[in-house]
């Protein structure tokens, strides 16, 4: 059963990973949109791509509180409770399992 333990652990620790890294991501380009300009750069676009991943099916269902988006803001607390329930849980089962 160790090895059915040491890959829910690493999916897991690798789902963790992706959700820091995207959280990041998020943080970073929703700070980098107030800067006046910056759509023009290759770097933001690439950031912004990234971001949108978790982002664009929100925009379905969340509308703009006039010009205010908050979509990152739920992406985040999205991205955090499947750190906190799905990653954890998927580590936690991985060790039991071993």
């Amino acid at each position: 059963m160790f090895v059915l333990g040491n890959f829910f652990s690493a999916v897991g620790i690798v789902l963790r990973v992706f959700v820091d890294f995207e959280t990041a991501v998020i943080i970073i380009s929703a700070i980098l949109s107030w800067i006046p300009g910056i759509r023009q750069f290759g770097f933001y676009n690439f950031l912004r791509n990234l971001a949108d991943i978790v982002e664009r099916p929100l925009r379905r269902f969340i509308p703009n509180i006039g010009y205010v988006d908050i979509t990152p803001l739920i992406a985040i607390l999205i991205l955090i409770f499947v750190d906190r329930f799905l990653a954890q849980t998927l580590i936690d089962l991985g060790w039991r399992l071993k």
